[in-house]
């Protein structure tokens, strides 16, 4: 058997296998509405990104990229978009996608490597940059790279994600 997904309810205590794929399979995250889930799926060639619908089980893939590998997806607030990283510019660094019309943006250009976003329910997306060292970093997505904040000195640090009132990061 390849890479399964699974449901767990924390309530009744019982998990439940959703999905099994070939291949790789990485970065399962649930909508803002509790309706979809966007995933990084291999099962077609390389690794791409997926939004499978929870109630139909219906998954539709969102990126083509034959030469490149995506990762890391988080939802936009409205579950709208996703912001994710590929590596199609030979470099990880972030993209948003529009879930409805696949049109995709670049919104990293600076640092040799973009990854780990968790888009806040503010609009900011945090994230690692690296820039020599890996520093977390805050942006607009909105206003570019003109609204990026480097956080943090250049360190180890990874997996960042902001508490729920956008107060504080965890890094």
């Amino acid at each position: 058997a390849g890479p399964q997904i699974w449901e767990y309810d924390t309530v009744a205590q019982k998990r439940t296998l959703r999905w099994s794929f070939k291949g790789l399979t990485t970065g399962a995250v649930i909508s803002p509405d509790g309706a979809r889930v966007a995933i990084i799926l291999s099962f077609q060639g390389n690794p791409e990104l997926y939004v499978i619908n929870l109630e139909t089980k219906k998954w539709e893939r969102l990126t083509i990229t034959p030469n490149a590998s995506e990762g890391c997806p988080a939802w936009s607030p409205d579950g709208k978009k996703i912001v994710y990283v590929s590596n199609e510019d030979r470099r990880p660094q972030l993209y948003i996608i529009d879930v409805a019309t696949k049109k995709k943006r670049r919104i990293t250009f600076k640092g040799s490597q973009n990854v780990e976003p968790d888009w806040g329910s503010d609009g900011r997306i945090v994230y690692i940059t690296k820039r020599g060292g890996a520093q977390v970093a805050v942006m607009d997505p909105a206003e570019g790279e003109s609204s990026v904040k480097i956080l943090t000195s250049q360190g180890f640090w990874e997996h960042p994600s902001w508490s729920r009132d956008n107060r504080n990061i965890v890094v």
